[in-house]
C-alpha cells in the first residue's frame, strides 16, 4: 500500500522553484542529485520557467504521463485546490510538505479532514501535511528537503522531520545508515502502522527506529510491533512525555501527545525498546547494528582502570545484569598473561601496565570460555609508558576477529570521543565504541533483553 511512496516511477514536484530559499527548490535539488534515479521527474511551476535545465509545467494536467507520486510544496491556502487537481489527474500518492494546517488552529484541522476525506474517496493515499518528505536511500531517492541519510540497513519513521535530519548527522559519526526514511508530519492518512508494515517486508531494512509524539490507533500500533519483533528489533523514542513536552508536541503537529506511561508499557509488552532519551536511542541503534546477540546473560569484565570497571558494575546492577564467576580453568588460562598483583576476580583489573597483548590474550580467553556470554573491555587510555592510544583497542578487535565474533564485545573506552584513530579503527572493523559506563551497561541490557524476547517467542 505504501510501496509507491518509496518506489515511484513518476514524480511531480508541485511548487518547484529556482529560488534557493524555498523548499520547492530544496526538494527538486535533492531529487536531481541522483543522476541514475529511475523515477521520471516533472516540475510544476506556474511561471513556465526552466529549473536546472528541466522544462516546467504550469499544472499537473499538462504532465503527459500518469503520476505515481505528487509532492506538494505550495502555500497552505492553495493546497486544497492543488489536491483537487491531483484527484482529477488520478495521481496515486500525495505527500503534502506544506505547513499551516492542524498544527496551527481548528480551521487547519478542518481543512486536513476535508483533504483526507476527498483523497480517501478517490483512493489516493496521503502523507503529511507539515512533513519533510520521504527517502529511499536504496535507490538514491531523496524526496525531501533535508539532507540525505547515510546508506545502511535502518528503517526510520519520525513524526519530526528535523529530528530525523539531526539523527543523520549522528549516524554518520558512528558509520550507521538508513535504507528508508519517512516523516509522516500531521498524520492525516498514512499511519505509523502502515509504514511499519512496509518496513517489515522490506529486505534491506534490518532495524526499525521510530520517533513519535502521538498515536491515533494504539491497538493497531501495538499489534504491528508485536508482529515485527520476531523478525527485526524496533527502537522507539517518545517526545511529549511531560506536561511541557505534550504542550510543545501539540503546537508541533496539532495533536495531543499520547500518554507516555501507557505507550511505554504497550511498546515494552510488544517486545520493542522504549528509550528514555536521545543518547540511549543512538546507543540502541549502534548496538543492534554492530553486535551479535549473546546466548546467555553472564558478563565478563576486564580493565586497566579499577574506577571504570567499578562505575560499569554500578550501572550493570541498575540494569539488573549479572557478572560471571570465573571458572578455575579460565583463571589458569589468564594467569600467564597477567602480573602477580592482579586478583582473579570479575571485574578483572589488569592494572595500568596492561598493553595490547594483555588485552588480546585476556579478551580472547574470556570469549572462548563457555561461562561468559558477553565481554566488556574497559579502557582508560594511559598517557604513559610510551603506550599508543589505540593499542588496547587493537588487541580487543584482534581477539574478537580471531574468535569469529560469535559473542558480543562491548569496548568501553572512557571519554575517548576525541581520539580519531579509535573511531577510524572502529569504522574499518565495522564495529562501535562506548564512551561511558551507562552506554556500555545499556548495550548489554539491550542485547540480553532481545535474546530473552526471542527465546520466549520460540
Amino acid at each position: 500500500m505504501t510501496n509507491l511512496f518509496f518506489f515511484p516511477k513518476t514524480i511531480a514536484v508541485i511548487g518547484a522553484t529556482a529560488n534557493p530559499k524555498k523548499f520547492g527548490n530544496a526538494v527538486t535539488i535533492n531529487i536531481l542529485k541522483n543522476k541514475n534515479l529511475q523515477s521520471e521527474l516533472f516540475l510544476i511551476s506556474p511561471r513556465n520557467q526552466e529549473i536546472y535545465g528541466l522544462k516546467t509545467h504550469n499544472s499537473v494536467f499538462n504532465v503527459p504521463k500518469d503520476i505515481d507520486l505528487a509532492i506538494i510544496l505550495v502555500p497552505a491556502g492553495i493546497v486544497e485546490s492543488v489536491v483537487d487537481q491531483c484527484i482529477e489527474k488520478k495521481v496515486k500518492r500525495i505527500i503534502i510538505v506544506s505547513a499551516g494546517f492542524g498544527e496551527i488552529d481548528e480551521k487547519g484541522k478542518k481543512i486536513e479532514a476535508e483533504i483526507a476525506k476527498k483523497c480517501k474517496e478517490a483512493g489516493i493515499r496521503v502523507m503529511g501535511p507539515n512533513c519533510v518528505g520521504i527517502q529511499n536511500i536504496d535507490i538514491g531517492l531523496n524526496a525531501s528537503f533535508i539532507k540525505s541519510a547515510p546508506k545502511g540497513n535502518i528503517g526510520m519513521i519520525s513524526q519530526s522531520g528535523s529530528f530525523g535530519c539531526a539523527c543523520f548527522y549522528e549516524m554518520e559519526r558512528h558509520d550507521l545508515g538508513c535504507s528508508k526514511f519517512a516523516n509522516i508530519g500531521n498524520n492525516i492518512d498514512v499511519s505509523f502502522g502502515e509504514i511499519l508494515e512496509f518496513f517489515k517486508e522490506d529486505e534491506n531494512t534490518q532495524i526499525i527506529c521510530i520517533y513519535l509524539e502521538t498515536i491515533t490507533d494504539g491497538k493497531a500500533f501495538y499489534e504491528i510491533i508485536k508482529d515485527i519483533i520476531p523478525l527485526k528489533p524496533i527502537i522507539a523514542l517518545k517526545g511529549g512525555r511531560t506536561t511541557s513536552g505534550m504542550k510543545a508536541a501539540s503546537s508541533h503537529t496539532g495533536s495531543m501527545a499520547t500518554d507516555y506511561k501507557m505507550l511505554k508499557t504497550a511498546i515494552k509488552q510488544a517486545g520493542a525498546v522504549m528509550c528514555e532519551n536521545v543518547s540511549d536511542y543512538i546507543t540502541a541503534i549502534r548496538t543492534f547494528s554492530f553486535l551479535p546477540l549473546p546466548k546467555g546473560e553472564k558478563i565478563g569484565v576486564l580493565t586497566n582502570s579499577g574506577g571504570s570497571s567499578v562505575l560499569f558494575s554500578d550501572k550493570a546492577e541498575e540494569f539488573g545484569l549479572k557478572l560471571a564467576e570465573f571458572s578455575e580453568e579460565l583463571k589458569k588460562k589468564m594467569a600467564p598473561h597477567l602480573i602477580s598483583l592482579v586478583k582473579m576476580v570479575n571485574p578483572l583489573d589488569m592494572i595500568g601496565v596492561a598493553e595490547e597483548e594483555q588485552y588480546y590474550n585476556i579478551t580472547k580467553a574470556m570469549l572462548e570460555d563457555p561461562g561468559i556470554d558477553i565481554v566488556v573491555t574497559c579502557i582508560v587510555i594511559p598517557p604513559f609508558l610510551e603506550m599508543k592510544s589505540d593499542e588496547h583497542y587493537r588487541g580487543i578487535i584482534r581477539a574478537w576477529n580471531n574468535t569469529g565474533r560469535g559473542k558480543p564485545v562491548i569496548p568501553l573506552i572512557m571519554f575517548s570521543e576525541g581520539f580519531q584513530n579509535l573511531k577510524d579503527l572502529a569504522k574499518k572493523e565495522k564495529t562501535t565504541i562506548y564512551f561511558t559506563p551507562h552506554e556500555a551497561a545499556y548495550a548489554c541490557f539491550l542485547l540480553i533483553d532481545r535474546m530473552k524476547i526471542l527465546q520466549l517467542i520460540k
